[in-house]
C-alpha cells in the first residue's frame, strides 16, 4: 500500500519510537494523527509532522481506556475523511521479579501494550473493511518470544499482541486490509530508565529510526512478521529449540545474576 496521500494514526507518539514512525510517515507524505498521554511532548511531535504534512494533528489520548482510543479514530476519520493507516506503537514496561509484580500492574501493562492496540484497531477496521484498504502494524517486541528475567508481563503483553495480529492477518485474508507485527530488538528509547528496577542489559540499543523504517517497508510491500534489527528474529526460533531453549535460558539467567551483582 502506497503511504503517500494516506491518512496514518501513530498512537504512543509523544517520543522514543511512536515520534520517529510518526515524523518518517509525514516525510513519505502520509498524513499522521498523533496520539498519546503527554500534551506538551506530543504537540512537539505533530509539530514535527506538519513541517511535511500540513494536516496533520495531535489527540492526547489513553489507549488503555476505550473510550479514548476509539474518540482518537473517530476524530481522525471526522476531521481528514478517512484513515488508512494504523500503528499500534503505545507501550508501556514493569521490570520487577514475577512473584513481586502486583496483579494490578499486570493489568495495566496489559491494558497498554495489548488492549490499547485491540481498542484501536478494532474502532478503526470497520472503515478500512468497507473501503477494502487499509494497514495495521502492531509494534511487538523481540521479549514476547523469549522471556526476558523481570519482565514477565511485559513478555506476555507483546506476546498475546503479535499472536492476535497473526490471527487477525490470517481472518482479514483477501479483504485488502494488511496487518503486521513489527518486532524491534533494543532500541534506545526512554523506556530504558523508567522502570522501579534497572535494566542489566548494556549491549548495543539501536535508534529508533530502525523501527520507523520497518514500519514503512512494512506497509508499503504488506508484509506479515518484521524484526528489527533482522539478527534478532533468530532468537525467539532457538528458543524453541530442545536444548538450545534451556542454554538461551540459563544464559538470560546469568547475565541477570550478573547484572544485579553488579
Amino acid at each position: 500500500m502506497r503511504i503517500a496521500g494516506s491518512v496514518a494514526l501513530v498512537t504512543g507518539a509523544s517520543s522514543g519510537i511512536g515520534e520517529a514512525v510518526a515524523v518518517d510517515l509525514a516525510r513519505r507524505g502520509a498524513t499522521v494523527v498523533v496520539t498519546a498521554r503527554r500534551g506538551n511532548e506530543l504537540e512537539a511531535t505533530a509539530e514535527a509532522c506538519r513541517v511535511h504534512a500540513p494536516d496533520s494533528f495531535a489527540v492526547v489520548s489513553d489507549v488503555s481506556r476505550r473510550e479514548d482510543a476509539e474518540a482518537a479514530v473517530a476524530e481522525a476519520i471526522s476531521r481528514l475523511g478517512t484513515l488508512d493507516v494504523v500503528v499500534n506503537n503505545a507501550g508501556i514496561s514493569t521490570r520487577k521479579h514475577a512473584a513481586d509484580t502486583t496483579v494490578e500492574e499486570i493489568e495495566r501493562v496489559m491494558g497498554v501494550n495489548f488492549l490499547g492496540a485491540v481498542y484501536t484497531t478494532m474502532a478503526a477496521l470497520p472503515g478500512m473493511l468497507a473501503r477494502r484498504r487499509g494497514s495495521v502494524v502492531n509494534v511487538t517486541s523481540v521479549a514476547g518470544y523469549i522471556p526476558n528475567p523481570k519482565e514477565s508481563a511485559y513478555g506476555a503483553s507483546k506476546a498475546a499482541l503479535s499472536l492476535w495480529s497473526h490471527g487477525l492477518s490470517v481472518d482479514l485474508h483477501a479483504t485488502g486490509v494488511h496487518v503486521g507485527v513489527l518486532s524491534p530488538g533494543p532500541i534506545d528509547t526512554e523506556i530504558w530508565g523508567k522502570d522501579e528496577v534497572p535494566a542489566s542489559y548494556d549491549g548495543p540499543k539501536f535508534p529508533p529510526q530502525v523501527v520507523a523504517d520497518g514500519v514503512a517497508r512494512m506497509v508499503e510491500k504488506e508484509l506479515h512478521h518484521l524484526t528489527v534489527p533482522r539478527r534478532y528474529g533468530a532468537v525467539g526460533i532457538m528458543y524453541g529449540l530442545p536444548g538450545v531453549g534451556r542454554a538461551v535460558r540459563r544464559g538470560l539467567i546469568r547475565y541477570e545474576d550478573k547484572g544485579s551483582a553488579g
